[in-house]
């Protein structure tokens, strides 16, 4: 995820961005990005309120002042009147800032700060049906707006939150049962502080693109998976991925007491171990699991169709020796029907299959020389 040079706050704390009002009006051509029915730019600008702020933002956020503060004391945005400044690249943030500039009436903002915030303010903004300058966006962000748009409405981000304590409130609607596949368009994907907040811990998230909206997830292990994928899926790709399994690992939390002191302590969590793949890839691994269940299909044609289910049917005919333990006939079929349904589905969740192993043959022992024969 590329980021743009910073921009120096007051307080000297790193990158500011901002949204402010265009100084200058600006002719919208017919190539510009589509733009959601709404008000006239004068009428929107008479009606408007200078320093209004939606009441749903004054809910979310404490006020101090002209800041804006999350409830747990931390910055979120300062409100300048003529201009909106954050450190955060929070999308809940962004679209706070977005709210207030549709709420004053600004027809045409223009965004400054990282390459993210100006992207995601940009794609706020122009679901608005606010004009943007300060970003140009891409071929693909241009049809994921209009996809976006030609939906009922844009859906809220739902964060899973791979190496966190599990969600509540809005964020709990995105807890997926573990292990289902998850579908959708590649949008975006890379390192970040956890939920874009620059006071959090990093992690790795992944947006995607679905049919009842855009969704983000966030988990440390997402970067191993993008790394280890077979199928190396690149923006704009139709992916599926899964979390396959969990482990119980130790995360350092920090919290604010009443007096506003900042506390550290060890929680014990789950990481989620996840598989990210083109979606074709999961659509073949479906295939490829139905054949090893169907038991009347020969192993020599399933590894023809499917070369790389050798090592699969290498397991399976190893349970079938195996069974031959079993005095009963029905316990043997059962345990052997057990262990290829257990590998049918690691197949069809897409995790790695079994590595044939080569037998190595054993040293030849070195020839004795043969005594030399006396006559």
């Amino acid at each position: 995820m590329a980021i743009d040079s910073t921009l120096p706050t007051p307080d000297g704390t790193g990158a500011q961005n901002s949204i402010r009002p265009s100084k200058k009006p600006r002719k919208v051509s017919s190539t510009s990005a589509p733009t959601a029915a709404t008000p006239s730019s004068n009428a929107r600008a008479k009606a408007a309120p200078q320093h209004a702020v939606p009441e749903e933002v004054r809910r979310r956020f404490v006020q101090v002042r002209n800041r804006y503060h999350f409830p747990d004391g931390e910055r979120a945005f300062t409100d300048h009147g003529t201009r909106l400044t954050t450190s955060s690249e929070n999308t809940q943030v962004i679209r706070s800032l977005v709210q207030i500039a549709e709420a004053r009436g600004w027809s045409e903002v223009t965004v400054r700060g990282t390459e993210r915030f100006r992207k995601e303010a940009w794609f706020a903004a122009r679901l608005a049906g606010l004009d943007v300058r300060g970003y140009r966006p891409s071929e693909f962000e241009q049809g994921h707006l209009v996809r976006t748009m030609g939906r009922q409405g844009p859906a809220p981000d739902s964060v899973t939150a791979g190496d966190r304590p599990p969600p509540s409130g809005p964020d709990a609607r995105a807890s997926e049962k573990r292990g289902s596949l998850m579908t959708g368009r590649l949008v975006e994907h890379g390192p970040a502080p956890y939920r874009h907040d620059p006071h959090e811990p990093m992690s790795y998230f992944v947006k995607l693109e679905t049919a009842r909206g855009d969704r983000t997830i966030w988990g440390v292990d997402l970067k191993r998976a993008f790394k280890e994928s077979l199928t190396q899926p690149e923006i704009g790709d139709e992916v599926g991925f899964r979390s396959v399994r969990q482990e119980t690992v130790k995360v350092r939390t920090q919290n604010r007491s009443e007096a506003g002191e900042l506390i550290e302590r060890d929680l014990q969590t789950h990481r989620n171990h996840w598989i990210i793949e083109k979606r074709a890839f999961f659509e073949a691994r479906a295939q490829a699991a139905r054949t090893v269940r169907d038991t009347s299909i020969d192993p020599k044609r399933a590894v023809k169709d499917h070369p790389e289910l050798v090592g699969t049917y290498l397991q399976v005919h190893a349970a079938e020796l195996a069974a031959k333990q079993f005095r009963d006939p029905q316990d043997r079929d059962l345990f052997v029907q057990k262990v290829r349904s257990a590998l049918a589905d690691a197949v069809a969740r897409g995790e790695p299959l079994p590595a044939v192993r080569l037998r190595e043959r054993a040293p030849r022992a070195p020839e004795r020389e043969s005594a030399p024969v006396r006559g």
